[in-house]
């Protein structure tokens, strides 16, 4: 076949028997034939025939292909943008009879295809995330950790590098984790210097902020960091803010509808683990409290009771036990009613829980005993703690609602582990006749246990 043959009419017209885009380019790129469909798509046959492919804007990506296509002797697809479609090009390498090298280029439009296939993507890519984020919360048996974890996931399906998550509590809102920042930073958020951007932002209850260089850089606690892309999503349930969850990058990101929709998925998800979290630990607190004091119950104080001693005895430590009753309680009960002996009983579990450490236990033993548990404490530091707490309920007036204030005071007893017992039954009995002997004694005092107490406590009574 003559090279000119595939400039004729028959040439064009078997061009013209495919649908598609078609063109036939010789070995120098120039462009041969092609049929009405590529005229149409590429802007008229002027424009094409005669010309190389290279000067062709629509066509010259196809050239290193085109090289390619004809130096392996096979077949290739590659994909190519004309206008606002996505096109498939096939390129196929042929020779003529006299050895000349042809490629003809098909051009198949697939933004349909490509459309539905970013569909499927983001499908996929949400359900990664939902699937991802909802084990956080199923595998972890420690909620101090969730919050640790769930960042990381998140930080790994989002491709970003910079994290951290702020819940609301009572004193406002709290780091709870961080990933990816300095030390400074997370210093300066945990002692709420990005209120003010904070408060700015959920003013306007958005469900994401976006902060880009340009605009961080008016912030100076952002300004060390590089920061050149922040996300803030607000996690929110119904009207009840629960946190902050912020996805940050060094790196410039392109923030579009993608983008957009992926991180607003994921503070959809982390704000259902958060109320999970919540209802969790809420749950965990009504099953180890007392619902008429708010303090631990008596199956917690057990539980509690067996790690301390196992805790102690592993590092060769001591703790100290207060047992608490308050003095002719019935007395309260049948002159004021129940009414007022409950609220007694919540005014005197207040001052207990006032005036202990942070590291004690404080539980309600049963009626109107109470029971402490001291980490780390000599039988010494324990009798002064305990006369303070006794002190402290003399000292506060109680008023039944007549009119008069009523003096209420507290009998304790104080063991110490190792030296009144080594395990809980013990400890009890020995902080028990502690407390028996403080009622013999008068009440409104406190008496620690010793060697000889329980031998010595009903002859005592006697006289």
């Amino acid at each position: 076949m003559e090279g000119n043959t595939l400039r004729d009419s028959l040439t064009i017209e078997i061009c013209n028997l495919i649908n598609e885009p078609f063109l036939i380019i010789d070995s120098f790129g120039i462009v041969l034939a092609t049929n009405r469909s590529a005229i149409e798509l590429l802007g008229g046959r002027d424009k094409l025939l005669g010309r190389s492919m290279r000067e062709i804007p629509e066509l010259a990506p196809l050239w290193s292909s085109l090289i390619r296509s004809r130096e392996k002797r096979e077949s290739l697809k590659e994909r190519l943008r004309i206008g606002d479609l996505d096109y498939e090009a096939s390129l196929h390498h042929q020779f003529d009879r006299d050895g000349t090298q042809y490629t003809g280029i098909l051009l198949y439009e697939i933004s349909h295809y490509l459309t539905i296939e970013n569909e499927l993507l983001r499908r996929n890519r949400e359900l990664m995330i939902i699937n991802t984020l909802s084990g956080t919360f199923i595998s972890s048996y420690d909620n101090e950790r969730i919050f640790s974890d769930l960042l990381e996931k998140v930080l790994l399906i989002t491709d970003f590098t910079i994290g951290w998550i702020m819940l609301s509590e009572k004193d406002g809102l709290v780091l709870k984790s961080h990933k990816g920042i300095s030390l400074d930073l997370a210093k300066n958020l945990s002692e709420g210097k990005a209120s003010e951007i904070i408060e700015e932002m959920l003013v306007e209850r958005q469900p994401l902020h976006v902060f880009e260089r340009e605009e961080l850089s008016r912030y100076s606690i952002f300004l060390n960091e590089r920061i050149a892309f922040l996300g803030m999503i607000p996690l929110y349930m119904g009207d009840n803010l629960l946190g902050i969850f912020f996805l940050g990058s060094r790196s410039e990101r392109v923030f579009d509808f993608d983008l957009a929709s992926m991180m607003s998925l994921v503070g959809n998800q982390v704000a259902l683990i958060l109320e999970k979290v919540k209802l969790f630990e809420k749950t965990r607190h009504l099953s180890i409290t007392d619902p008429l004091t708010g303090l631990y119950n008596v199956r917690y104080f057990y539980r509690a009771l067996n790690l301390e001693i196992e805790r102690a005895r592993r590092y060769d430590d001591e703790f100290s036990l207060l047992i608490f009753d308050i003095d002719d309680f019935k007395r309260i009960n049948d002159t004021y009613g129940h009414q007022i002996g409950d609220d007694v009983l919540r005014e005197v579990s207040d001052i207990m829980l006032q005036h202990s450490r942070k590291t004690d236990i404080v539980s309600r033993y049963g009626g109107e005993e109470f029971v402490l548990i001291l980490p780390r404490t000599g039988k010494e530091e324990a009798v002064r703690i305990a006369e303070r707490i006794c002190e402290m309920i003399r000292q506060n007036p109680f008023r039944p609602g007549n009119g008069d204030d009523i003096t209420i005071t507290v009998s304790g007893g104080v063991s110490t582990f190792k030296e009144d017992g080594a395990t809980p039954k013990e400890l009890l009995y020995g902080a028990d006749m502690a407390l028996y002997t403080a009622k013999a004694r008068g009440k409104d005092r406190v008496i620690c246990c010793s060697k000889d107490l329980t031998g010595k406590y009903h002859k005592e009574v006697k006289e």
